[in-house]
Order: structure tokens, then C-alpha cells, then sequence
């Protein structure tokens, strides 16, 4: 289950959360936090996103979280990207590194250097555990294949998946034990107050799939107010009646070929006499 990777002590060194703009939920996010905080872990966290005043509002209370600008230019406060590789000299061995935007930091300072310093953080052991949040729906096209890179190098590597034949979003993570077995899972999820719960998706029967895509005839009596259908004594009744237009069993069947009845009318004129003899022929 994804809950106990996350919560294992010790913990996995290096967290990979990759979303998009369609499949995203920061409560993941939020809970992998949640979880150092109450552990009383110093959070070294590294803002790439959004206005940097709104997250010191944000964790204002919280006097374990330290919060580095990298958002800003360093003429209006915020860090250059070496801040960023100092943190391996400067932290202790409870601290855990955040980064809320990989795709944010790749654009602004290049993805050799980011994968570089991430590859430090990472192996540095004064650091508890490396968490970073990767948008790849932010990165250029040339940047794609560094999913995979950043995959490679994570410890745990979640990603969210839209929904499928069920109302509960999707995540799909892959789990490295430090013998080197890795576990791949898909999981449903939902939070219930803060509390992350997952359900081991199982491969779907292909004939349940099947039978879920033919479209189904339509029952007129669900479509109507009102009732529509016969009922069986009304069915026996409809057929004991006798049609006039129908033969009956006891009618008997028509001599082949074809016959023409001429019935004189009381004012028709007959005349016997030849109508071409005055033609002498």
C-alpha cells in the first residue's frame, strides 16, 4: 500500500510526485508534508511556484518549515540555484528537502544542473529524505524525456492517472527496497479528513469489460410514466381474437390461376347482335 512506502521509517530517500493539469490533487502533496510535521522533522522547503509571501503566510505556524526563495529574481529577494546545492552543507539529519516545482526549476536553470544537484541531495546522508513535485504538462518538448530521468532517480515515483470504470481517481507508483526488488502498483485513492486510504486495483475481467461497452436495448416501460406493456392474461386475451383479414385454419386454400366474374348491372345493354357487321367482314 502507498500509505506505508510514504510512512516507513526509515524513510525513502527521494519522493517523485508527477501531475499534469488534468490529473493533479495537491492533498498528496499536502499529507506527505503533514507526516514530517508531525514527526517535529525540519522542512527545508524550496519554492519554485506561485508568490512566496502567500507560502510564508501559509506556514507561518509551523517553526519547523524553513522556506527558501527561488522564485524571485535574486534582485528582489529570492535565491540563485547554488542556495540550492548549499542545503547539503548546511542541514542536519532530520531535515527533509522540498521542492514544489521540478518543471519550474528545469526552465529557469537547465535540466543538467537540476538533475545534478537533485543526484547530490539525494546521496547526501545529513538529508532524511528529498520530496519534489514534477507539472510534466509545464515542460517543453525537448524536456519530456527527463520524466524518465527523474523517475530513475527516485526511490518512490508517484503519478496520478485519471479515473477508470470507477468514480475514485487513479495513482500509479513504483516502490525501490533497498536490495533493489521494485514494486509497481495501481491504486485508487480518497481522503477522508486528511487521511490518505487506497484500494489495490485488480486486473479487470475482458469479458465484464465486454459486456460494460455493448450498449443495451433501451426498455420502453422505463422510458414512460405511464404503463405500456400487456400483462399475460392480456397477452392471452389479444390472442383469441380473430382477425377478418386473416384466413382461418378452416377456410379452404384458393384453386390456382386466375378468374374473372362480370356481374351485369340492372341498366347495362346487352346486345346480341354483331357490333362488326356493318363492316362486311
Amino acid at each position: 500500500m502507498l500509505k506505508t512506502y510514504i510512512n516507513t521509517i526509515p524513510y525513502t530517500k527521494f519522493i517523485l510526485i508527477t501531475d499534469s493539469l488534468e490529473n493533479r490533487n495537491i492533498k498528496l502533496f499536502n499529507y506527505v508534508l503533514k507526516q514530517h510535521l508531525d514527526q517535529n522533522n525540519k522542512i527545508q522547503y524550496c519554492v519554485f511556484e506561485g508568490v512566496f509571501q502567500n507560502k510564508v503566510r501559509d506556514y507561518s505556524t509551523h517553526v519547523n518549515v524553513n522556506l527558501h526563495n527561488f522564485v524571485s529574481s535574486p534582485t528582489h529577494g529570492g535565491q540563485n540555484i547554488e542556495a540550492l546545492e548549499e542545503l547539503t552543507n548546511t542541514t542536519t539529519s532530520a531535515d527533509i528537502i522540498v521542492i514544489d516545482s521540478l518543471a519550474n526549476a528545469i526552465l529557469l536553470h537547465g535540466l543538467p544542473s537540476i538533475y545534478r544537484i537533485l543526484n547530490i541531495l539525494k546521496n547526501t546522508k545529513t538529508i532524511k529524505q528529498v520530496i519534489a513535485v514534477l507539472h510534466q504538462d509545464l515542460l517543453l518538448e525537448e524536456f519530456n524525456q527527463s520524466v524518465v530521468y527523474f523517475k530513475n532517480l527516485s526511490t518512490l515515483s508517484i503519478e496520478f492517472q485519471p479515473k477508470f470504470l470507477s468514480d475514485l481517481p487513479r495513482l500509479k507508483y513504483q516502490y525501490k527496497k533497498s536490495g533493489g526488488k521494485t514494486i509497481s502498483e495501481v491504486e485508487e485513492y480518497r481522503f477522508e479528513n486528511d487521511n490518505l486510504i487506497t484500494n489495490k486495483v485488480t486486473k479487470p475481467d475482458p469479458s465484464q469489460l465486454i459486456d460494460n461497452s455493448t450498449s443495451k436495448i433501451p426498455n420502453p416501460e422505463e422510458l414512460s410514466t405511464f404503463r405500456i406493456g400487456l400483462t399475460d392474461e392480456e397477452k392471452l386475451s389479444r390472442d383469441k381474437v380473430i382477425l377478418p383479414y386473416l384466413p382461418s385454419a378452416s377456410e379452404e386454400k384458393p384453386e390456382e390461376g386466375g378468374k374473372i366474374f362480370y356481374k351485369f348491372d340492372e341498366v347495362d345493354d346487352w346486345d346480341e347482335e354483331d357490333p362488326d357487321d356493318d363492316l362486311d367482314i
